[in-house]
Formats: structure tokens, C-alpha cells, sequence
């Protein structure tokens, strides 16, 4: 099975407008390695991170959001952030989406500071949004079996 990708549009005004770039999510092994060095890198930092907890992997640094990052020491940051942004590429000319240039050429290619942390949002979005329905849901069962618990027993046979 393909990894999920998207195409993204730049929208800000500026030389980066209209600037098209290809996201391509991570693999489930790479994603959940390096949602476990964000939070290691966010619970060194000894921040109060909300939604953060140890071990959480990938669904931990969802709960948390893009914000995790402000937490961490600058190396720490640059280095899961650079990480991140291996899945991201150019798409140069639309007109022919097989060429593409990998982030090391893309950012080259950048004019505009917005325009990174735009890419960055997208592609921490497609590696995490997901987690945050599924995490409604399990709150939602977790209630619910936590409603059931405390339930009366069931009336045992005399």
C-alpha cells in the first residue's frame, strides 16, 4: 500500500504564492519513532506540555499539537522539525507533477519566511491529524467503559 500524500497550494501573498509542494506522510515505523524523540525531546525540556504523556508515541505529540516543539532546546527542535520536512517536496511545474524536487532543493527554492512554517503546519498535520478524532473516540469509550464500571453488579443468583 502507497503512504498517503498530499498536494498543497501555497495561499500567502509574496513571491511563494501559488507555489505548489507534495507531502508525503511517513512510513508507520518512522512516523512513531519520531513522535517518540518529540516527546523525549519535549519531557527533557521539563515543560508542562498539555495532553503530553510518556510513551504516547505519534498520539502524543497530536495531543500536544505543533506547539511541542517551542519546548524543546533549539538543536532538538531543528533536528525533528528537519525530519519532518524529508517528506516534503516541490512540485516546480505543474504542468508535469512527475518532477520533483526533494526538501534539500525545495527550500532553495522558498522566498518567503511564512512560507516554511505554512509547510511545516501542513506536514505535522498529515503526520498527526488523525489522532485527534481517533483520540475523541477513545475518550468517548473510555467514558462509556467507565460508565459501565460503575454500574451496579448484576443481581447474583441466590
Amino acid at each position: 500500500m502507497a503512504l498517503m500524500e498530499i498536494t498543497v497550494t501555497c495561499p500567502h501573498e509574496g513571491a511563494d504564492k501559488g507555489k505548489r509542494f507534495v507531502i508525503t506522510r511517513m512510513s508507520a515505523v518512522e512516523a512513531d519513532k519520531w513522535g517518540r524523540h518529540c516527546l523525549q525531546a519535549a519531557a527533557a525540556s521539563g515543560a508542562a506540555i498539555p495532553g503530553m504523556e510518556p510513551g504516547a508515541g505519534l498520539a502524543g505529540v497530536a495531543a500536544a499539537g505543533i506547539g511541542i516543539f517551542a519546548s524543546m532546546s533549539p538543536e532538538r527542535m531543528d533536528g525533528l522539525i528537519d525530519r519532518l520536512m524529508q517528506c516534503v517536496q516541490m512540485q516546480p511545474d505543474p504542468g508535469n507533477p512527475a518532477i520533483l524536487l526533494n526538501w534539500q532543493m525545495a527550500q532553495t527554492q522558498i522566498e518567503e519566511i511564512p512560507t516554511i512554517g505554512w509547510l511545516q503546519t501542513e506536514a505535522f498535520r498529515l503526520h498527526v491529524d488523525f489522532f485527534r478524532g481517533v483520540g475523541q473516540l477513545f475518550s468517548l469509550i473510555t467514558l462509556m467503559l467507565g460508565m459501565e464500571s460503575n454500574a451496579p453488579a448484576p443481581a447474583s443468583a441466590t
